[in-house]
């Protein structure tokens, strides 16, 4: 009975904020929205130069040094205060302006993906430098326009005479789902009212979806070595236990939920076939709508590592590397988001974009055009969301669940074009991806002049969040207990080891930033 008196507290709670009545110039043009876009109009080039150097030198989670300076120098510049080394991570930073509340938050992502390097805008697959990384996310165009956001929030407080902070969180391995995930362990965000998101794709929208819940994870098997040939018998194969494992694993698919998803790669299985391999290692990623799901697999899998350790008589270690949970949308927020992304519009793609895009779409199989998104995906925001059953996941997902948070997308790239891949990578460094960039900025700059002239927002969309924890949670820190990952835990190889794409390249000039 007394679940049933608490469900009900929740509906309620949850009723009156379905649909927030929003005083006074939520969702309009206001001067301070006018200065602020009228400085990210003004200041384009930079955010296209800054873009460009980090698409130019594409970095790896947590060996992003050179992309993290660079934005660190562009906050500095423009007069924020900037924190290093933030949450144990070397490339992570904040960078601060005012004082006091409302405290607003925006995230910016610049890593990039192992071995996929793409010279720029050619539509057919060729490397700029084999086997380096490359920005087939975005992440150059993420973070810098991110930066060119809150540096338009922060000229529109001083022209405008509003109070309260912004802070830049630079959070370092999103594709490994690390850093805002360690950002969440280490408190970052507790002092933060509302953070603001974006990521670049093919679309035009602020996001009232979900996304899937993971671990990630390694099982180390430890045998001994012997002559494969003449002394089998001496050995004991921790390749033989992967292999078993992941026959195990795959016969487990059959009985878990069909949302879920198991995947793996084998970063080491011994080095020559005549040696019975001593060491193997196999990495994988679970995912589930929901985390619950996941920690259900995650324990099986344990006991299925467990038992090829048993059968080839070797020694099983379980490493965890990171967990996030699902992504915990905001009505509220979406809401306010969605107001002033249809007050901004599109990006203002031309016949000429539409050229350096088509043949993207076209190596892509979509043959009619338009290949440039002009108009806006549309959620229906006065409905609850429903839990992902596909797609990706994202390391803010845990933030969601400790501060209110909104998520925009802009189109950045050609119709068709998946995240990941080599055709992202060559469009990223394209008018196209900074237009969308740029317009993005607009969305979250003019979405926060709307958070800091009306603190009831703040009140109900946190409101909101303390509804959902207790509707579908608590949140439980998955990474609680897990220590921060290194490099090579992370992508089985030194940093040294990385190939660079670019040398000597010197940082763009700034200098119109402290204007």
């Amino acid at each position: 009975m007394r679940r049933i008196r608490v469900l009900a507290v929740v509906v309620c709670v949850l009723a009156l904020i379905v649909s927030p009545v929003f005083a006074g110039e939520v969702g309009k043009m206001t001067p301070a929205k006018e200065a602020a876009i009228k400085w990210l109009d003004g200041h384009a080039k930079v955010g296209v130069d800054v873009a460009t150097y980090i698409w130019n030198n594409p970095e790896l989670g947590l060996g992003e040094h050179k992309s993290s300076a660079a934005l660190q120098e562009m906050m500095k510049a423009a007069g924020f205060k900037v924190e290093t080394g933030v949450a144990g991570m070397k490339t992570a930073f904040v960078a601060t302006f005012g004082e006091g509340k409302p405290v607003l938050g925006i995230h910016a992502e610049f890593d990039a993906l192992p071995g996929i390097s793409q010279v720029a805008g050619m539509a057919t697959p060729k490397a700029v430098v084999e086997a380096c990384p490359g920005h087939g996310c975005g992440h150059n165009v993420f973070g810098t326009y991110s930066c060119m956001a809150a540096i338009a929030i922060k000229n529109a407080m001083e022209t405008a005479g509003v109070k309260g902070t912004i802070k830049l969180y630079g959070t370092p391995s999103e594709e490994t789902l690390v850093g805002k995930a360690f950002f969440v362990k280490e408190g970052i965000y507790k002092d933060a009212d509302a953070v603001l998101s974006w990521h670049p794709g093919t679309e035009n929208s602020v996001s009232y979806a979900s996304s899937l819940a993971m671990d990630n994870f390694k099982v180390r098997f430890h045998g001994k070595a012997s002559h494969a040939s003449s002394a089998p018998w001496a050995g004991r194969s921790a390749l033989d236990a992967i292999e078993l494992m992941n026959i195990g694993m795959n016969y487990m698919r059959e009985h878990v939920r069909p949302e879920s998803r198991i995947m793996y790669s084998i970063p080491d299985g011994g080095k020559a076939p005549n040696v019975v391999p001593p060491y193997a290692e196999v990495w994988y990623f679970i995912r589930s709508p929901q985390y619950k799901g996941v920690e259900e697999i995650v324990k099986w899998a344990k006991k299925v590592a467990e038992g090829a350790a048993l059968m080839t008589e070797t020694k099983m270690e379980f490493v965890p590397i990171v967990g996030v949970w699902q992504y915990l949308p905001n009505q509220v927020l979406a809401k306010v988001g969605f107001a002033n992304a249809t007050l901004v519009g599109v990006p203002p793609f031309t016949d000429e974009d539409e050229k350096i895009a088509e043949p993207f779409s076209k190596s892509l199989k979509v043959e009619k055009g338009p290949f440039l998104s002009r108009e806006f995906q549309k959620f229906d925001y006065d409905k609850p969301f429903v839990w992902s059953t596909g797609g990706g996941s994202i390391d803010e997902a845990n933030t969601s669940w400790v501060v209110p948070m909104v998520r925009f997308s802009a189109t950045t790239l050609a119709a068709g074009t998946p995240g990941h891949s080599w055709q992202s990578v060559a469009q990223n460094i394209l008018p196209p991806a900074f237009k969308g960039g740029l317009t993005v900025a607009k969305y979250m700059a003019a979405t926060a002049l709307d958070l800091y002239a009306d603190p009831k927002i703040l009140e109900d969309a946190k409101a909101e969040l303390k509804a959902s924890n207790e509707k579908h949670g608590p949140f439980v820190d998955p990474v609680k207990d897990v220590p921060l990952p290194t490099f090579q835990l992370m992508h089985n190889v030194q940093e040294s080891q990385v190939p660079v794409q670019t040398k000597d390249m010197p940082l763009p000039d700034l200098s119109t930033l402290k204007k």
